[in-house]
């Protein structure tokens, strides 16, 4: 065992030691990490994971950018509807006036000419004249037309009583009111003489066409049917089309909508940025926890080390999830708080691992070589020991991070949902959550629940690929071979 390794070939060795870092150094872990990428990009499973989590993390920071509609926006009138839903651009409420702005969706405010097709119920409001208990005049408001009677009684049609303070008395089917009888008994008892004001609601829709021209966003004209008329309020859950100058205005929802007509694309992308940003801030906070106690612990040795340790196991014996769960309900679900909790109990493990490879680092020549040119302790520590553990330390945080989503996740699933500033951010967790809430009872919404949970199970599988293959790429034993 002397020959190469012998006193004559090792003299001389300490004194380049010294220098020897500096210059060589950097040249081998450029090598190390040239060959790692190699392997790795001979792992192909590796790789599609490599891919999924940049283009998944690239989509979410995305978001604000790629979709058109904020994940809080809600279009009640929808409703929860399946992939590929199509619809026309409208507001909940959309109010035209002759010499107001228009208020439309932003893409019809700068045209020439905008029409609504209506599918709206036809409302006709008549003055009814009561005279010694009986009905002694019909008329039509619009027009003053005088009628003989008011009939009601046809399936759906309905009369409902304009009150004086403007609000709608209550539903009347069946009704039919004529001139000479007496007025029917569903409108409540009344003087000998009374004036009442009443819409009759006819049964059938009907589909009414307003064309609109704008001129700067100002309605200009305004016609029902090609009749001008003032102003008119048209409900999103009426309007079966709108154009703006001959293009019809639309939205689509590739992925669908949930049950407030919130789409689920919009809402996905962002959740993504939710658990992404969770799962990465809590893993720093958890490395720079775990990697610098567990290099102090390995270098200190002795007494130091073992009573670190001591404290690592009391802490292991505690379930984790129970203390993430009890800081938030004491200190609130702010964002802040659960990346400190979440990275507060995930350093354990890594403190370990980190403890583990110092152990065996220490002793090594370029440690000692580090000792004889004056290093001290810290830079011993912070300039060569941790730099040599980096390669577990990124296959580890490659595995942290989907722990810390699940965990996440896992916390939105039992109503522990993150917050910032009092809002709650909906992650993928919530979205599972919400999705299984909202299946019904024959999973007629499933939606709802497979594409939250594809693109959540879909990274969680690729960051998982991936710390595997940098597993194997980053072996030394695997180093240099093909």
């Amino acid at each position: 065992m002397s020959g190469p390794g012998g006193p004559g070939a090792a003299a001389p060795a300490p004194p380049p030691a010294a220098a020897a870092p500096s210059a060589a150094g950097p040249r081998k872990g450029t090598s190390l990490w040239a060959d790692a990428w190699k392997r790795l990009r001979k792992n192909h499973m590796a790789m599609l994971g490599l891919w999924v989590v940049v283009a998944m993390s690239l989509v979410s920071a995305l978001a604000p950018w790629l979709v058109l509609f904020d994940p809080t926006y809600e279009e009640n009138w929808i409703g929860a509807q399946a992939p590929g839903h199509r619809h026309p651009d409208v507001l909940t409420k959309n109010v035209l006036e002759v010499g107001q702005p228009a208020e439309v969706a932003a893409g019809q405010r700068a045209a020439g000419e905008v029409v609504f097709i209506c599918d709206e119920t036809v409302e006709t409001e008549y003055r009814i004249a009561v005279r010694r208990g009986k009905v002694s005049d019909v008329q039509r408001a619009e027009g003053a037309i005088k009628l003989e009677a008011l009939d009601a009684s046809a399936a759906g049609d309905a009369l409902v009583e304009v009150l004086e303070d403007g609000t709608r008395g209550p539903r009347l089917e069946g009704v039919r009111v004529e001139k000479g009888a007496p007025l029917p008994e569903a409108f409540g008892a009344r003087g000998r003489s009374a004036v009442l004001f009443v819409r009759h609601v006819e049964g059938a829709r009907k589909r009414v066409e307003y064309r609109a021209t704008l001129v700067d966003g100002v309605v200009r004209a305004l016609a029902r049917d090609g009749a001008p008329v003032p102003r008119a309020e048209l409900s999103g859950r009426d309007l079966l089309e709108v154009s703006a100058d001959g293009r019809p205005q639309t939205h689509a929802h590739p992925l669908g909508t949930d049950l407030k007509g919130r789409d689920l694309l919009s809402r996905i992308l962002y959740g993504g940025r939710i658990s992404m940003l969770v799962g990465i801030v809590a893993t720093v906070v958890s490395l720079l926890i775990g990697v610098v106690y567990g290099a102090v612990s390995g270098y200190a040795g002795g007494r130091t080390d073992d009573v670190l340790m001591a404290i690592v196991d009391i802490l292991f014996a505690i379930p984790y999830m129970f203390l993430v769960i009890l800081l938030l309900v004491n200190f609130g679900r702010d964002i802040v708080v659960l990346f400190i909790a979440l990275g507060a109990v995930q350093w354990l493990t890594m403190a370990r691992i980190v403890r583990g490879q110092i152990l065996s680092l220490k002793e090594k020549e370029f440690v000692e070589a580090a000792r004889m040119s004056g290093t001290g302790p810290a830079g011993i520590l912070f300039r060569h020991l941790i730099p040599n553990t980096m390669g577990v330390v990124v296959v580890y945080t490659t595995l942290t991070v989907p722990a810390v989503i699940l965990q996440e996740s896992f916390l939105a699933f039992i109503g522990l949902s993150v917050e910032y500033q009092g809002q709650s951010l909906e992650s993928w967790g919530a979205l599972v959550k919400a999705g299984v809430d909202s299946l019904g009872t024959d999973g007629s919404r499933s939606w709802l629940l497979l594409w939250p949970s594809f693109a959540m199970a879909a990274t969680l599988f690729s960051l998982n690929f991936l710390g595997d293959g940098l597993r194997d790429a980053l072996d030394p034993k695997q180093r240099g071979r093909s």
